[in-house]
């Protein structure tokens, strides 16, 4: 049994500011800005997931070598002004971010690097204060990076990682289907891709179609250098994943942060995926389902960085957006992005070290993020009745 710390935590209401004229129309909103007490201890990853009454549940890991934990910060409120948070153990992997998702009966499943393999947390009730573990993959498997997961259409988790390099298949990426709801069983791997000689993959997302396919989003270094390209995958036919369509979809260029992708899926099947590496972030729009081929949008407002994706109404992409001392949620005017609103605050922000972006079922922005400098823990929403009745409707 993990011991909670129970705390308040510190507010400030950001104003809404007007990024450019295209927000004449867009009605009066104030994110709430909240700061996450870690105890002053420097934080590597966070993963965010909203329970159904659209309350965020945060993970995030210290960023110490030799030392590192996993945390869980219940919020108790949907600012998450106050709440719980409780070590989940120590999990030795600094290098990518834990997958948490809530099942319909609000008890949270997470996944985690464990020493080397690849574990899966089932929590026994809807606090987290307790666990069942079960490893997916054995431990000194040099398991690392992102480990991104999502619950199939009957409950069963699906989970991505990249094979150990003492597999058959060395830093493959493989999608695992869970055979029932705690995933004890064998289950199913499914190898999406393999590297190139001397590349890796990195910075994993992971999205399903309408018909339970998955689909993999993910950076490919260009050999043994920092320069990384978007890559990706796209699962289909019966059983899911009969047929697998590998393309890169933007050639590399220098390294990037945040180390993340950003996958949504449109309405009609084509993927969407955000491109962020540079200075000119953009949407690669997935001409067709497979995605064999993309139309890359260059994003409205360029200044600042582009964090996560989601689709509205419309097929209407949301992302979040950072830039020196300002955190913004930005809603796209029409599903290319030719226009866009955006509401913000005011932080003592000087870049973002990892974040996560989510729209609630009112499709309320939330973002939480890292400090890059300070490695705080922050989470912004946006609580007004009228928030983005035009951009966010």
């Amino acid at each position: 049994m993990r011991t909670p710390i129970t705390h308040g935590l510190l507010l400030a209401l950001g104003a809404t500011l007007a990024a450019a004229p295209a927000l004449a129309a867009f009605p009066a909103c104030s994110l709430s800005l909240t700061s996450i007490d870690t105890s002053n201890v420097p934080i590597g990853f966070v993963r965010m997931a909203l329970r159904a009454d659209g309350r965020p549940l945060l993970v995030f890991n210290t960023d110490m070598a030799n030392d590192t934990q996993l945390f869980v910060h219940d919020c108790a409120n949907l600012a998450c002004t106050s709440g719980t948070s409780y070590p989940f153990g120590y999990i030795s992997s600094r290098f990518g971010d834990s997958g948490v998702v809530i099942r319909a009966d609000d008890r949270p499943l997470l996944t985690t690097s464990y020493y080397g393999g690849l574990r899966l947390y089932d929590c026994n009730d809807a606090s987290c204060l307790t666990a069942s573990p079960t490893d997916i993959v054995a431990q000194s498997s040099a398991i690392r990076g992102d480990l991104p997961m999502l619950l199939q259409a009957g409950g069963n988790p699906l989970l991505l990682y990249t094979s150990p390099f003492n597999s058959a298949t060395p830093g493959a990426l493989i999608a695992h289907f869970c055979d029932e709801v705690s995933c004890t069983g064998p289950g199913r791997d499914v190898v999406l891709a393999t590297p190139p000689p001397q590349s890796q993959f990195a910075a994993y997302s992971l999205a399903l179609d309408a018909q339970g396919n998955p689909v993999a989003s993910y950076l490919v270094s260009d050999g043994a250098s920092t320069s990384y390209g978007n890559m990706i995958s796209v699962c289909s036919g019966d059983p899911a994943c009969s047929t697998i369509t590998t393309t890169q979809i933007s050639a590399p260029t220098g390294r990037l942060m945040p180390w993340h992708t950003a996958l949504a899926i449109r309405s009609d099947g084509r993927p969407l995926v955000l491109d962020n590496r540079t200075d000119d972030p953009a949407l690669l729009d997935c001409d067709t389902p497979a995605c064999t081929s993309v139309t890359r949008r260059s994003l409205p407002a360029a200044a600042g960085q582009p964090l996560g994706l989601a689709l509205m109404a419309g097929d209407r992409p949301a992302f979040a957006r950072y830039r020196t001392s300002l955190m913004s949620a930005w809603a796209c005017d029409d599903a290319q992005c030719t226009s866009g609103s955006e509401v913000a605050t005011a932080t003592s922000l000087d870049g973002v070290r990892d974040g996560d972006f989510k729209l609630d079922a009112s499709q309320r922005p939330v973002i939480t993020w890292i400090n890059g400098d300070t490695r705080a823990l922050w989470v912004a929403r946006c609580l007004s009745d009228t928030l983005f009745a035009n951009g966010f409707d």
